[in-house]
């Protein structure tokens, strides 16, 4: 069975809710409307007839009317008897059959005269002995009629408004989904065609549907860039591991043919050893990227001296600088003390120095400054490589970014993930980081972290 649609459910609860407003209605008019309009017809009459006595008066015992007296005034027949029951002055209405109503004081009554109801009000008038009968007579049928076509009226226009209330309702909720249809056509044209740069294209009133669509776009958008991101995050690391893997199986292949010399095989496997440790790198580098991605990631606190860490790094950089004829020099304020994570914070001043090292140029120098300032421990490494065009500060915090165009890995095993696992640190530390360069004359990197925690 196939299920209703959101339109037209609402139209059928929204016509259901008219009929059964309609039919309360048409029920309140059958039950009240007929004694509503007896009561009317009722007040009609005994107003004609006390508003008439106003015009009697008694002289010598007997009645006086005045010139202005009215004998039928708002349908109302006002007849003047004397005691006796005679009828005095007066026209009785046609189809009205006196006899067949008895006087009565002071009462309004209901009788049935040659299949015509009318509404009958006595009133006696005593004076001197001298009694006289005001009465007023009134058809009720043209009321009955009345009612009878309000009825019918209401019976007609019933099913009409109810299919006006259908179709207009189903009309103006179509007309609200409509939006909704047209997201759900462009989010279908996004699924089937794999396409993240469509958007949702709305006219016409800000309302809440289009708030809905703008949210979307935005997901839209965050879902494009990170896709983009991961597809160049997978591409760049795909291109990073292809070198070394190509060179470990090349060498590997060149030692199986040399076997019978040891001095080939020997610098082979040197060969193979150093790029296993450049992807070792890379892929420990890649690793510390995805957690950094996690946004329940931690890290551990403590206390220690960053002065001391900073001459340890500075040291161990000492050694991979002399390779490249790169002389490291250091400015570094002693028993610094720092509440960090010690392992991140010597990855920091490590990736740091390695980036100076690696786009410096020979006979070139890298230096680590680090002091305290206001609460916070400042640190900058600074060069005389080859700098960074202003245009291209702003991307080297991207992941596999590098200032050359090349693709491939430094020889001092530089991937391009450094700069932008630097930052990360900074920003788990609450931190900033900044970089001022020149091209041609070098760069210098500064980062600020908060001295305790809580700062």
């Amino acid at each position: 069975m196939k299920r209703l649609s959101i339109k037209m459910k609402v139209t059928i609860w929204y016509t259901g809710l008219i009929i059964l407003m309609l039919g309360f209605v048409f029920t309140f008019i059958w039950l009240f409307a007929g004694q509503a309009v007896t009561y009317q017809a009722e007040k009609q009459v005994k107003k004609a007839v006390i508003e008439s006595m106003e015009d009697i008066s008694f002289q010598d015992r007997h009645f006086k009317r005045d010139d202005d007296f009215e004998f039928y005034e708002d349908g109302v027949s006002i007849l003047i008897y004397n005691g006796n029951g005679t009828l005095l002055e007066g026209s009785l209405p046609s189809g009205f059959n006196d006899e067949e109503a008895v006087f009565a004081h002071d009462r309004i009554r209901t009788i049935v005269s040659k299949q015509t109801e009318w509404m009958v009000y006595d009133y006696q008038l005593n004076h001197d002995g001298q009694n006289v009968w005001m009465r007023g007579v009134m058809a009720i049928d043209p009321f009955a009629k009345t009612m009878n076509i309000i009825f019918l009226i209401v019976l007609v226009s019933i099913p009409i408004l109810v299919l006006l209330a259908g179709f207009g309702g189903y009309w103006i909720t179509k007309k609200a989904f409509k939006p909704i249809e047209e997201m759900n056509r462009a989010v279908n044209e996004i699924k089937d065609g794999k396409d993240l740069s469509k958007r949702i294209r709305l006219s016409g009133a800000k309302d809440e549907i289009h708030g809905l669509a703008e949210t979307f776009n935005g997901m839209f958008e965050r879902l494009e860039a990170s896709f983009e991101i991961e597809k160049q995050f997978t591409a760049d690391a795909s291109h990073e591991l292809r070198t070394p893997t190509s060179v470990i199986i090349s060498h590997a292949e060149y030692a199986l043919t040399q076997l019978d010399k040891p001095a080939e095989v020997k610098e082979a496997l040197q060969t193979i050893l150093r790029q296993s440790t450049k992807m070792s790198e890379l892929i420990n580098q890649l690793l510390q990227l995805a957690r950094a991605n996690q946004e329940n990631v931690s890290i551990t606190y403590e206390t220690f001296d960053i002065s001391e860490l900073a001459e340890i790094v500075a040291e161990e950089m000492r050694e991979i600088g002399e390779e490249s004829d790169i002389s490291i020099e250091t400015d570094i304020e002693p028993n610094l003390k720092a509440e960090a994570d010690q392992t991140l914070m010597m990855r920091l001043l490590m990736n740091l120095m390695m980036n100076g090292i690696a786009y410096n140029q020979e006979n070139g120098f890298v230096k680590i400054k680090l002091y305290e300032e206001n609460n916070q421990i400042i640190g900058e490494v600074s060069d005389n490589g080859i700098g960074i065009e202003k245009k291209e500060q702003e991307k080297i915090w991207e992941r596999f970014y590098r200032v050359d165009s090349a693709r491939t890995s430094t020889r001092n095993g530089n991937t391009g993930l450094g700069l932008s696992m630097a930052k990360w640190i900074v920003d788990m530390h609450h931190g900033t980081i900044t970089v001022n360069s020149q091209l041609g004359k070098g760069s210098l990197f500064q980062f600020r972290i908060p001295k305790r925690r809580n700062e």
